[in-house]
């Protein structure tokens, strides 16, 4: 099980951690669309997130209300929009929420894209089937708060999904300087990351990523029951190479 970072102490202030955070984000929008959109792969996503919906939600037809949280421009949301789900998309970063609805109109799908954090969430209807994310918890400066906030607006029997992995290790950092280097294209994005991830990491308990063990952690202790592993709906070409390290997909139910 990969332990968070200095024992998950709470960070010394919550909101300028998640504000520094968004800042970041708010400034890669175009490029990370840029990366998204040139994923070869989008086809293995749908068929996971298809075949995550069956396992945890048995004899449920879409519609259903689906939570895409940390939703960035939009590429979950915009995939449960296209599999028939009603969607509800969450992101604190403006640059990104723009890119999302364009993204969801070209698509020719609608999503409900809001402005606002993962913790604390903005005001939402209670009453989803599913709250989804990506490559978020490692964002975010208290997760079992957060998920226990994303349960909250959960119907009873409802699901969590979580996709991610190792993101920042050691090596990790050392082949974004590389790709810097040898990348005029890159370096602005390495750079830039490194530059404003590196006063938060000891306020971010999961910075360098977290396994599908600490997943399950974390979903028990914000009270979540039965924690499952997917990973086996995962591709092998899910993540586009050197792309982090030990991607896993978790689910767990609210009581």
């Amino acid at each position: 099980m990969v332990e968070s970072i200095d024992g998950e102490r709470p960070p010394a202030d919550p909101d300028a951690v998640r504000e520094r955070v968004r800042r970041y984000w708010d400034w890669r929008a175009a490029s990370f669309q840029a990366d998204i959109g040139a994923m070869p792969n989008r086809q293995s996503w749908l068929d996971a997130y298809s075949g995550a919906v069956a396992r945890l939600l048995p004899g449920r037809s879409a519609p259903l209300r689906v939570l895409d949280v940390g939703s960035g421009t939009g590429f979950v949301a915009i995939a449960f929009a296209e599999l028939g789900h009603d969607v509800t998309a969450v992101e604190p970063a403006a640059a990104m929420t723009a890119i999302a609805e364009r993204e969801a109109a070209a698509a020719g799908v609608r999503i409900d894209v809001r402005t606002g954090y993962a913790d604390p969430l903005p005001p939402l209807p209670p009453g989803f089937d599913l709250v989804t994310c990506r490559n978020l918890l490692w964002t975010l400066p208290d997760p079992v708060r957060a998920l226990a906030a994303w349960r909250s607006v959960l119907r009873p029997g409802g699901a969590v999904l979580v996709a991610d992995g190792m993101w920042n290790t050691p090596r990790q950092e050392l082949r974004l300087l590389c790709t810097g280097w040898r990348s005029r294209a890159a370096r602005p994005v390495g750079w830039r990351f490194l530059a404003a991830y590196r006063g938060l990491r000891r306020d971010l308990p999961y910075y360098r990523g977290l396994d599908e063990s600490a997943a399950r952690g974390l979903m028990l202790r914000a009270g979540y029951t039965d924690p499952t592993v997917l990973t086996d709906l995962l591709a092998t070409d899910a993540y586009e190479a050197g792309t982090g390290d030990g991607h896993f997909l978790a689910a767990a139910h609210a009581a």
